[in-house]
């Protein structure tokens, strides 16, 4: 299934152990995923901490293997942001997807 409307074509990147140290290193999937990014709504912004206009929300296809603590590159302009909540839209005649609450890294 495809996203309606993407704005943005992403890339996860996921804090992996590196061997058996304790030690940990951000690592891409390999893989490209469309997504909608947009400012979240102000309504929304006093529940999340950090600077107005520096949380989004994103939209990704249900099936986009995306975890909290990720990650996200947009690849067109090179912008990161930390995955900090998901809720998956399913079913009720919905068109499933993933809506992910984001924080702009350079925040």
């Amino acid at each position: 299934m495809t996203l309606y409307f993407s704005n943005a074509t992403i890339t996860i990147r996921r804090n992996r152990r590196i061997g058996s140290a304790d030690r940990y290193s951000m690592s891409a999937t390999f893989t490209a995923y469309p997504a909608t990014i947009e400012p979240i709504l102000p309504e929304r912004q006093q529940y999340y901490p950090g600077a107005p206009g520096h949380n989004f929300t994103g939209f990704v296809d249900v099936n986009t293997p995306v975890k909290e603590n990720d990650e996200i590159v947009n690849v067109s302009d090179g912008k990161k942001y930390t995955v900090r909540g998901i809720n998956i839209w399913q079913g009720a005649g919905l068109l499933d997807h993933k809506e992910l609450t984001l924080v702009a890294k350079d925040a």
